[in-house]
C-alpha cells in the first residue's frame, strides 16, 4: 500500500486527524498489507497509528531531521517481515545531509526517501522498498528527485532482493518524473508502474477531501522480477469518514515473474 496520510494541519470536522485516525487504522487493518509506504505523517500521527495497529512497526525519519516534521515512514507487519536495514536520503545535491535543500532545484521544503530491506517469513531472499514524496510546486525538483531516486536504485545489488518504490509523486503518468522511474537501470533493474494498465480515470487518487479524485499522483512501482496480481485505488470510507485527502493505492504481488 502507498498512502498519503495528510498531515495534521489541523482540518475541520470529519477531516480532522483526531477523527480520521480511526478510519485510517480501520482501512489498514481491513486490508492488512505487508508493507505501507506513507507520506506526510507527523510523529504524533505515526504514534497514533502504532497504538491502533499493534501488529505493525515502522522505520524512517522526518524531512527536517528534527523529529517534528513530515515523515515518509514505512510500516510493516511484524509477523511477516523482519527489517534488516533502513535509512533515509534527501532529494538534493547533498543527499546524505538531513534536511538539505538545493536552491536551484526550486523546492522550498526538504524532500526525501526512506528505504528499508526486509526478510520475509518463510521466503528466500529479501524485499527492498523505497518510499518518497516529491515536491508539489517545483517541476524541476520533481524531475531531479526522480533522477536521484533512479540513480540510487541503479546502485542496488539485486542478487537476492526484489524492489518496490511507493510514493506520492505529485506528477501524473506520462510526465518526466514518472517516465524517469520506468527507465531500465545499469544493474538490470526495470520498474513497472502497477497502475499502468488501469484506465486513467481509475488511477486518480488525490481528491482534496471531496471524495471525487481528480489527479493521478500516487502509485507503486515494482520490480519486473515480481508479478502483479491485483491493484486498485481504494475509494472506500469508514462510517462515512474519508481517511485522507488521498485515496491509497493497494496492490498484491507474487515474488516471481510472469512469463
Amino acid at each position: 500500500m502507498t498512502f498519503n496520510l495528510r498531515y495534521d494541519k489541523p482540518d475541520l470536522g470529519n477531516n480532522a486527524w483526531t477523527v480520521r485516525k480511526d478510519a485510517v487504522a480501520h482501512l489498514i487493518a481491513a486490508h492488512a498489507p505487508d508493507i505501507i509506504g506513507t507520506q506526510e505523517g507527523k510523529a504524533h500521527q505515526l504514534l497514533d497509528l502504532h497504538r491502533l495497529l499493534p501488529d505493525y512497526q515502522s522505520v524512517g525519519y522526518d524531512r527536517t531531521g528534527t523529529g517534528i516534521d513530515e515523515y515518509c515512514a514505512i510500516f510493516y507487519r511484524l509477523d511477516r517481515l523482519r527489517c534488516l536495514a533502513s535509512d533515509d536520503f534527501f532529494l538534493s545535491d547533498t543527499p546524505e545531509i538531513g534536511g538539505s535543500i538545493s536552491a536551484d532545484w526550486g523546492n522550498s521544503i526538504p524532500r526525501m526517501v526512506s528505504w528499508a530491506v526486509f526478510a520475509v517469513a518463510g521466503k528466500e531472499g529479501t524485499v527492498t522498498i523505497f518510499n518518497t514524496h516529491l515536491d508539489y510546486r517545483s517541476a524541476r525538483a520533481r524531475e531531479l528527485g526522480a533522477r536521484l531516486i533512479s540513480d540510487r536504485l541503479g546502485q542496488l545489488n539485486l542478487t537476492e532482493s526484489c524492489v518496490f518504490l511507493t510514493g506520492d509523486f505529485n506528477a501524473a503518468p506520462g510526465t518526466p518524473p514518472r517516465d524517469t522511474l520506468k527507465q531500465p537501470l545499469p544493474n538490470q533493474l526495470h520498474l513497472h508502474d502497477a497502475l499502468a494498465d488501469v484506465e486513467l480515470e481509475h488511477q486518480l487518487s488525490f481528491h482534496d477531501f471531496t471524495g471525487k479524485a481528480f489527479d493521478a499522483v500516487d502509485t507503486i512501482y515494482y520490480d519486473r522480477r515480481c508479478s502483479l496480481r491485483d491493484v486498485q485505488v481504494y475509494t472506500g470510507k469508514w462510517q462515512g469518514i474519508l481517511p485522507s485527502d488521498h485515496f491509497p493505492v493497494i496492490a498484491e504481488f507474487d515474488k516471481s515473474p510472469t512469463n
